[in-house]
């Protein structure tokens, strides 16, 4: 008993003075992010709503916000009046509609007038804010998978997903593993050695995906610890505006760079955090074509880094140690904040407030005013975006109309139509990604995209050159 209880007050003494070194530490005289360390963890969004309750409110109205719920009439962007679609290669017919407060969907066959075959599954979460899409997960146990249905919100239309259609229709069985669950949500409980089993799922990209674990934040706060953020960084928790440009970018293009994402070794989709780089927990490769004129849904990041707007600012910040140390080093450039705040849906955001951006560089009294012609600018209503950022379809998924973030001048039909051959793939975020990497990568594709020979060569070429440098 004795032994018990010193052993009860030597443990106390050590909690005790971890604790009080932990937070009488002056909070300015850090130089890094405690979310960064392996003790904090997150707090959730009921915590952070306590103190940043109208923030909390805008951002739940965002795209990220309303990212993936429960499946409910107030969730769905669907219109069931005409929810009948069609597999012609499989000879199945799939309906949507709602038993009650349970949205279903049903797979049959028709032979002679006589349904020959049925099956009706309940769809349990809704995936997307409803602005281009709501698709459809069913969970059985646990195990996650994709229905196959989707609704195209700017069609008003009920279609296959994309990669069910011609003939790949996979009904009931697509897994969705965790590199698509940690896109469109918050970090789940994953069952390790599973493909598609979560223990539970949240609901919603939550503030610490772009801020770090808060519960160090919480703490302080809750202290009365307190940082004068106009002067200076509050490192109990991650701001992305006072981060460096790369790595606030790192931050979006975890996941609005959608490619082929390499994990490095002995890491997971959990492990990346705000502040880090991402190249150190993942490599991000995409196929360049001829034509740049090819993007995809979720590119809004690397098609940016393609403009002039992008590189002439950031080069010049990376030039000049004042601009890049100064306490918001965004401000002189153009990064994805610039024009989006991550707490307001951008269906409430003007577009005066993009073209302002703009005009901030290209405007009269300035060198680098827009050269069109002012008739065109007047039929146009000066409206900069409708020209250098149009809306047009996406090659990966059907039905959706998309903004160009690839800022340029106008392009002809002719050059958007022309031949896009494919060329390599490329690292988006990491252009000193190693050869040993760019291997894997193809290996990869091969895997995931069935690229077949060419990729296998391209893969033992980059592995050979790794194996005969050592």
């Amino acid at each position: 008993m004795k032994k018990l209880l010193t052993y009860t007050v030597v443990v106390t003494v050590v909690i005790a003075n971890l604790f009080c070194n932990y937070t009488t530490t002056p909070a300015l005289e850090r130089t890094e992010f405690v979310s960064l360390t392996d003790s904090i963890h997150y707090a959730g969004m009921n915590s952070c709503k306590e103190c940043h309750q109208s923030i909390y409110d805008s951002y739940i109205q965002t795209g990220m916000g309303k990212s993936f719920e429960k499946a409910s009439k107030k969730k769905s962007s669907a219109d069931f009046s005409n929810s009948k679609i069609y597999d012609k290669f499989k000879d199945l017919y799939y309906q949507s509609f709602w038993n009650g407060d349970s949205l279903q969907f049903m797979e049959y066959r028709l032979y002679k007038g006589d349904t020959i075959h049925k099956r009706i599954e309940t769809v349990h979460y809704i995936v997307g804010s409803g602005q281009h899409t709501n698709s459809h997960m069913v969970v059985t146990n646990g195990y996650f998978n994709q229905a196959p249905m989707t609704f195209y919100t700017q069609k008003k239309k009920w279609d296959f997903p994309p990669g069910f259609e011609d003939g790949h229709n996979t009904r009931f069985n697509r897994l969705i593993g965790l590199e698509c669950m940690t896109c469109h949500n918050s970090y789940p409980e994953f069952v390790e050695g599973s493909v598609n089993k979560f223990e539970s799922v949240p609901e919603g990209i939550s503030c610490e995906r772009c801020h770090g674990p808060g519960s160090a934040h919480v703490a302080e706060k809750q202290a009365g610890k307190l940082v004068d953020i106009s002067q200076k960084i509050d490192f109990s928790i991650v701001n992305p505006a006072k981060l460096s440009i790369e790595k606030q970018f790192d931050i979006c293009q975890r996941c609005h760079v959608q490619g082929n994402a390499v994990l490095r070794k002995r890491k997971s989709f959990y492990d990346f955090l705000p502040g880090m780089k991402l190249s150190d927990v993942m490599n991000v490769f995409m196929p360049v074509y001829s034509n740049s004129s090819e993007h995809i849904m979720a590119s809004h990041a690397e098609r940016l880094k393609l403009s002039q707007c992008y590189l002439q600012t950031t080069q010049k910040i990376s030039a000049d140690k004042n601009l890049s140390n100064q306490l918001r080093p965004y401000k002189n450039a153009l990064t994805c904040v610039t024009c989006h705040n991550p707490h307001i849906s951008v269906k409430s955001t003007g577009i005066d407030h993009f073209n302002n951006t703009c005009k901030n560089c290209h405007s009269e009294g300035k060198s680098m005013k827009c050269s069109a012609d002012k008739k065109l600018l007047e039929s146009k209503q000066n409206n900069c975006v409708s020209c250098h950022m149009p809306k047009s379809g996406a090659t990966d998924i059907p039905h959706v109309s998309v903004t160009e973030h690839f800022i340029r001048k106008p392009i002809s039909e002719k050059e958007f139509s022309a031949i896009k051959n494919f060329v390599t793939i490329s690292c988006i975020n990491n252009p000193n990604v190693e050869q040993l990497e760019r291997g894997r990568a193809y290996i990869s594709y091969c895997e995931k995209f069935e690229l077949g020979k060419m990729a296998l060569d391209s893969a033992k070429k980059y592995l050979m050159t790794k194996h005969q440098m050592k």
